[in-house]
């Protein structure tokens, strides 16, 4: 009986470099989606406007005076370039002025003066935001970036396969006679 046990190693390797070959695979794809979803919101771009959200005088006097503004983070694709159309108090008789209050693109109030923070604020913004095929780059993403939970499984699917293997070529030889 000539068994080449050694020989049996090499079945590791085409198991080795495919998975390597599948996790660049992933990745590089991440890498393209993502450009492809920053590509489309520059180009693509939408105009949204979020009438009359309301920030709460707990909101304005919390954090050193910052607030993130919700509509801006939520359920958007890539929104930037924020800016205030209007902010009125809470009964919506006064118009607040800008020297008030700053926005950064990423909408976030910030600097807001104590005076103006003693009631709820009505604020009217626009931003930008990438389309429904930003949309759909983006779920694609997260949904390819759950795989990598998956990622240790396969690894161990693989190992298992391999070492089963292994040993069925180890006792599963011709029997002496």
């Amino acid at each position: 009986m000539n068994i080449h046990k050694k020989g049996q190693i090499r079945t590791l390797a085409p198991a080795v470099l495919g998975l390597v070959f599948a996790a660049a695979v992933l990745v590089f794809g991440l890498i393209m989606l993502q450009e492809l979803r920053d590509t489309d919101t520059i180009s693509n771009s939408i105009s949204v406007i979020i009438t009359n959200e309301t920030v709460t005088q707990a909101e304005l006097t919390a954090g050193g005076s910052s607030v993130t503004l919700d509509g801006f983070v939520s359920g958007y694709c890539n929104p930037a370039s924020a800016s205030i159309i209007v902010i009125a108090n809470g009964t919506g008789t006064h118009s607040i002025d800008s020297l008030n209050y700053t926005i950064s693109s990423a909408g976030v109030l910030a600097n807001i003066t104590d005076t103006f923070s003693d009631a709820d604020w009505g604020v009217t913004y626009s931003f930008t935001s990438g389309d429904e095929a930003c949309t759909s780059a983006n779920s694609t993403i997260i949904g390819l970036a759950t795989f990598a939970d998956f990622w240790e499984i396969i690894v161990l699917a693989v190992v298992i396969t391999i070492v089963i293997g292994l040993l069925l070529v180890v006792f599963g030889g011709r029997q002496r006679s």
